[in-house]
């Protein structure tokens, strides 16, 4: 019988680069790798941004069900990122890094998406935001005194 023996050396480096995880990492370089995760954390929401305004610039300005789904799900998609903004960063938190400015960073891009959003609401009349829009709650004035023209025959 044929018998195959393989050695296998655990003593080989780790490739240029490379590291298992945060905490392999020593000092300082541990938090400069806890800083450029949460800085690509917090700046993933600004990658969606331009794929939003596009796909709303090719819906038109047309009121039909295509419009409002998509719409509705960007709509959605900006509100769960705002919402889940501790959800994002929970595997940085207390590691020794302040995340309040990447915090700050992740919010303004959920703000973004939710004002682009907003915007195209308004530009197709569902958002009311003119004085058109509230005619019905202005109280109707009621003519107390009518003038009748005075005729001289």
């Amino acid at each position: 019988m044929w018998e195959i023996k393989i050695k296998r050396e655990k003593s080989l480096p780790e490739p240029v680069g490379y590291k298992k995880a945060f905490d392999d990492c020593q000092g300082q370089e541990l938090r400069e790798d806890l800083e450029k995760k949460a800085m690509a954390i917090a700046k993933g929401g600004f990658g969606n941004i331009f794929m939003i305004m596009f796909t709303l610039y090719m819906t038109g300005n047309m009121m039909n069900i295509f419009t409002i789904v998509i719409i509705g799900q960007f709509l959605w998609q900006a509100i769960s990122t705002i919402a889940k903004m501790d959800q994002a960063f929970s595997l940085l938190e207390n590691r020794g890094i302040s995340l309040f400015f990447y915090k700050l960073i992740y919010l303004s891009a959920g703000l973004l998406q939710l004002g682009v959003v907003l915007y195209k609401l308004y530009n197709i009349g569902l958002l009311p935001l003119n004085s058109a829009d509230w005619i019905d709650l202005v109280p109707l004035h009621h003519q107390e005194e009518i003038v009748v023209p005075y005729s001289y025959n």
